[in-house]
């Protein structure tokens, strides 16, 4: 008996151009662009993703605080016969056939999983399941899929007839006149264009402004895709960097907003990932789990780059900077904590000068006025940081409190400077790495100097912007999609400050607009 489709079920629109959508039934909020229910949590951090304005987005989230809404855990499952719903994709899958059991997934491979861990049976020939149309409201370890739409007239199928065991039909061996209805029998996978072309873009100049220190532009725009092939969301990372960097190379709007959803919705797979490996780390996902790190905060930096072209700076805040910082920081102590794993070929691996080197920039918190040393320090940004705190002390930037905090933080930013410049045959390498990540990890700038960042103390920015001047304006020119970061920094730190003394202070020692 055929079954005939029910309408799909569809609910109230809100939110700039209708992109939210909410279903009391369920009690749950759908993104319409990504095609997922957002956790309640995780509302105002979405919007943001999506570029949406702050003020606009107060009013949605003061619309959104008016419903009634579950979390993940404990938003209700539709019955078996229940009407596909709009917005949500629908996968195909299969279902457990055990009497009152309503598990579903979408591979055989965890069909099995749960009839041993569930069921006790640990025979995957003797398994009993069916296809079936699946969707989930959540995504990550949130996800649970439900059926849609009732059960289809396929029988129960057991672990061999699985798609994982369909024989195909031989066309070859097929009785003359036979073969055409074997071939309409076949059904080809279908074909995503849209990553394809991004993989594409990727391979041809996305991939090409990765590589730091030892690291080869093969190794990212060859080996890193077909590592990814081993690990979804590290391709879902590619993906990502490649639409966000298309949306950042054209001067379409249309085409620009659509480049920054695609690369929302691939980031958002792997964070997924992410998330779900970097909990069991091993040698074999070590390397993907480095590079989707690094990826991830790249996003987030062009993300930002591309919404300070569309908008005034006055809508980043400080916590937009200090999020950037922190995903620096946090890429850089996940590759550390990795090294005793990373396979021996991996250029994640890193070099014993390296990690000396690093350890020396990050141990060099200085509690007291030391003699620094301008070693291979140009003159004219040697004079620069010989002279700030004077300069800071004039202006009454610096209260007597604050000056061992200052004092710590400039000596740690000199070695750092020092080791940076000593290199010069690697001007682009680890060195110079080693001086913008061995900076924000040591104590007295991730335990005292940002925090009086976020407290507005004009000295303490004054420090930072004196890092991404000497320090990662440097690397700027060597990496595409930093192009415009350090601008961006010194841009919303004297927005954020609001002081005129700092901004005229600022613009003299670094000509900056």
């Amino acid at each position: 008996m055929t079954q005939t489709a029910k309408p799909p079920l569809r609910n109230s629109d809100f939110g700039p151009g209708g992109l939210l959508t909410h279903l009391p039934t369920y009690k749950v909020v759908i993104c319409k662009d990504c095609r997922f229910a957002i956790q309640p949590s995780a509302f105002s951090s979405h919007l943001q993703n999506h570029h949406i304005l702050r003020s606009e987005r107060r009013c949605i989230l003061d619309q959104l605080s008016s419903l009634c809404l579950s979390p993940p855990d404990r938003v209700g499952i539709p019955a078996g016969d229940a009407r596909r719903i709009a917005d949500l994709p629908v996968l195909s899958g299969f279902r457990c056939e055990t009497a009152g059991c309503s598990y579903a997934c979408t591979s055989v491979k965890r069909m099995c999983q749960h009839w041993s861990e569930v069921h006790h049976e640990p025979n995957s020939k003797a398994i009993r399941y069916r296809e079936a149309r699946l969707q989930t409201f959540f995504r990550g370890n949130k996800i649970r899929y439900f059926e849609v739409e009732g059960p289809k007239d396929a029988q129960f199928q057991t672990r061999k007839q699985s798609q994982l065991g369909v024989k195909k039909p031989d066309v070859f061996s097929l009785p003359e006149g036979s073969s055409d209805k074997a071939l309409d029998e076949i059904q080809a996978p279908p074909l995503d264009h849209e990553s394809l072309l991004y993989m594409h873009h990727y391979t041809r100049h996305s991939g090409l402004f990765l590589n730091r220190g030892n690291e080869s532009t093969v190794f990212w725009v060859d080996t890193m895709v077909l590592e990814a092939y081993k690990h979804p969301f590290l391709m879902y990372g590619l993906l990502c960097i490649s639409a966000i960097d298309k949306a950042r190379g054209t001067t379409s709007h249309t085409e620009r907003r659509d480049h920054v959803r695609a690369s929302a919705s691939y980031c958002a797979g792997a964070i997924a990932g992410y998330r779900a490996t970097v909990a069991c780390p091993t040698s074999a996902n070590s390397t993907a789990l480095v590079a989707c790190s690094r990826l991830l905060g790249q996003q987030e930096v062009v993300s930002d780059l591309i919404k300070s072209q569309e908008t005034d700076d006055d809508d980043f805040a400080i916590q937009d900077m200090l999020r950037h910082l922190v995903l620096l920081r946090g890429c850089t102590d996940l590759m550390i904590q990795l090294q005793p794993i990373l396979p021996p070929g991996s250029p994640f691996r890193l070099p014993e000068q390296v990690i000396l080197g690093l350890r020396q920039i990050e141990d060099s918190d200085d509690t007291t006025a030391a003699v620094l040393d301008q070693g291979c320090i140009p003159a004219d940004k040697w004079l620069v940081l010989t002279t700030l705190e004077p300069k800071m002390e004039n202006l009454g930037f610096l209260p007597e409190r604050e000056v061992p905090m200052i004092r710590r933080a400039m000596n740690s930013l000199v070695r750092a400077a020092s080791h940076a410049y000593a290199a010069k045959e690697d001007e682009f390498g680890w060195a110079s790495w080693n001086a913008v990540e061995g900076w924000l990890r040591s104590p007295v700038v991730a335990e005292e100097l940002l925090p009086a960042m976020s407290g507005g103390r004009p000295a303490a920015f004054v420090v930072f912007i004196s890092w991404v001047m000497v320090l990662l304006r440097r690397l700027e020119s060597a990496y595409d999609w930093m192009t415009g970061l350090s601008n961006w920094f010194v841009r919303v730190a004297l927005k954020v400050a609001q002081s005129s003394g700092l901004t005229s202070l600022v613009r003299e020692i670094y000509a900056v607009d």
